[in-house]
């Protein structure tokens, strides 16, 4: 979707190092634990699995937590593609290390008490399970003497990241839906607002908060190989995409392999909940980031939270936030990790609802903001034939924040936020 449209890609711009491995093993097995520096390195070298704790290049902020995660092995800059307990870090000063649990789970121990942080928590079948990097980046457990017997995968499991030869889409036997998550913004790695995923139908879509979609990819064009509203899949310089949807599959996914398997290539959803794709260029030393969808940060649904006013900029990385006036920022320190979702809050608080006792003499009044979205909840209120009309009407209702008038109909409602 583009690329799934999306074939997104990428960037949570962390400025870490790629962490320092003792380490030159692609597998964990009983009585070999992984810990500290020491990571996984895929037979090709091209992706490491290991510890590593998020700083943002763009912030003072540094995080305390240490995360078990994915990146590409020979990339300077440390971009995760997938994480493991990015909603359970192992906090400091606790000292991790990733094992083959007694049951035969892979897990995320804490080394002083034992205590399991994470774990795999497959029905395991045999009691000699490992667990194997692979070059394609997927992290398998499986059996030791039969490789073909695996227990769990990564690929079952993606955060933001697609990658390739992985499925983003339905299992319909087990009900498994595999979609791309973003984080919550450049330090902590829990699950975000936004996500990427196809409905059973075989569609794609951008969601925020599971429910409010704010594209969409279209049908699949079978002739073409590409997605009706995504018609950038298209070109020489894209990978192979696959789109698969039948009843003997028993599936809906889609999926894509590379013309280069050597090519370092980043795909997923960033934290402001845009699709990207990114090519890491040596001569530069950085990430080129080729395509992009929504194009304007601003289409992303509640992209800057409640009570704020987006305005698109040429700044590709970050969406230009405004508090409305009267409101100042929720937090300050948020914002400055790139996570906007918190919004603005009030200065003054409104007098409706409140008695004459309690009303300081100040009157409710509204602001007139120009170009500004109605949200996807606005109510339609037939009795208003004015715009002073509407007014009253909201003023009279307390869950009223906002009103437009248009047309001799009023439209108003709990304004969580306006785009």
């Amino acid at each position: 979707m583009h690329l799934l449209h999306h074939i997104l890609g990428v960037l949570l711009l962390l400025s870490l190092r790629t962490p320092a491995s003792s380490a030159a093993t692609d597998t964990v097995s009983p009585g070999h634990a992984l810990a500290d520096s020491d990571r996984l390195v895929s037979n090709n070298s091209k992706f490491a699995l290991g510890f590593f704790k998020p700083s943002s290049e763009s912030s003072s902020y540094t995080s305390n937590n240490s995360y078990l995660g994915i990146w590409f092995n020979k990339v300077p800059k440390l971009t995760p593609l997938w994480t493991a307990n990015g909603d359970n870090p192992v906090m400091d000063p606790t000292s991790p290390e990733l094992t083959i649990s007694s049951d035969g789970n892979l897990a995320i121990l804490d080394k002083t008490t034992r205590s399991i942080i994470w774990s795999t928590r497959a029905n395991i079948t045999a009691n000699d399970s490992i667990a194997v990097l692979l070059n394609s980046g997927n992290l398998i457990l499986q059996s030791s003497s039969n490789s073909s017997n695996i227990f769990w995968q990564s690929f079952d499991h993606p955060t933001d990241t697609l990658f390739a030869g992985a499925k983003i889409g339905w299992d319909k036997v087990t009900g498994l839906n595999r979609r791309l998550v973003s984080r919550k913004n450049v330090i902590d790695q829990a699950p975000g607002i936004y996500s990427l995923e196809l409905d059973l139908n075989g569609d794609g879509h951008l969601l925020w908060n599971s429910t409010v979609a704010y594209w969409s990819s279209g049908d699949w064009n079978i002739k073409g190989r590409y997605f009706s509203l995504a018609p950038e899949m298209i070109g020489a310089a894209m990978p192979n995409f696959t789109f698969v949807n039948n009843s003997q599959a028993q599936e809906v996914y889609f999926t894509y392999t590379l013309h280069d398997e050597t090519a370092i290539v980043h795909t997923g959803i960033d934290v402001f909940g845009r699709g990207l794709v990114g090519v890491w260029l040596d001569s530069i030393q950085n990430w080129l980031i080729n395509y992009r969808q929504p194009l304007h940060h601003c289409d992303v649904y509640a992209i800057c939270g409640a009570f704020t006013i987006c305005s698109d900029t040429e700044d590709p990385l970050t969406p230009s936030c405004d508090c409305m006036k009267g409101f100042s920022i929720r937090s300050p320190k948020d914002w400055e990790i790139k996570d906007r979702t918190g919004g603005c809050m009030r200065n003054t608080p409104l007098g409706c609802g409140s008695s004459k006792e309690e009303k300081t003499g100040l009157t409710d009044k509204f602001y007139s903001v120009q170009s500004i979205r109605l949200p996807h909840n606005a109510q339609d209120v037939q009795s208003a034939t004015s715009g002073d009309e509407c007014s009253q009407v909201c003023l009279s209702n307390c869950s009223c924040t906002a009103y437009s008038y248009g047309k001799a109909v009023a439209l108003f409602g709990m304004m969580s936020c306006i785009m």
